[in-house]
């Protein structure tokens, strides 16, 4: 690991548990929020590794914070939204949204083209990962309560 990705790792950390307090988040769950701040991030920086384009890091990124949402909502008896929002905060595309702005504004198309494009595929890759997770889980519970 380099500097920069614990640099980043810790940024992913303390926003997460920014958005923890902001969410009024019981304050013994904010270690657990920014402990999927940095999971999500460090799964997004190992996908873009491997494949390197957003997408598909950002799908697997959403997946794994929904399925580590869901776990937490288990063991800590609370809901999943409140961690996973919390652990996909540092997902979202905010510098990719703000170039696409100033690009728009400056006039260069084609930059913000390629901003718009990468945007809409880290919101599209954070709701289908969250989404396919949620499915899944969603069947597993349907599975156990037939069986009870």
């Amino acid at each position: 690991m380099n500097t920069t990705m614990i640099i980043q790792l810790i940024t992913g950390a303390l926003g997460s548990t920014a958005f923890g307090i902001l969410f009024h988040m019981k304050s013994k769950h904010l270690p657990l929020a920014a402990a999927g701040g940095i999971l999500s991030w460090l799964v997004f920086i190992l996908g873009k590794v491997l494949w390197g384009n957003v997408f598909l890091p950002t799908l697997l990124a959403g997946f794994i914070a929904d399925v580590y949402a869901e776990i937490l909502a288990r063991i800590c008896k609370g809901t999943s939204t409140s961690f996973f929002v919390a652990s996909v905060i540092p997902l979202i595309p905010g510098s990719t949204l703000y170039y696409c702005m100033s690009s728009i504004v400056e006039g260069n198309t084609i930059k913000a083209l390629t901003y718009g494009r990468d945007t809409f595929l880290f919101a599209f890759g954070i709701a289908a990962g969250m989404s396919i997770a949620w499915a899944i889980c969603y069947f597993f519970r349907s599975i156990r309560a037939k069986q009870h």
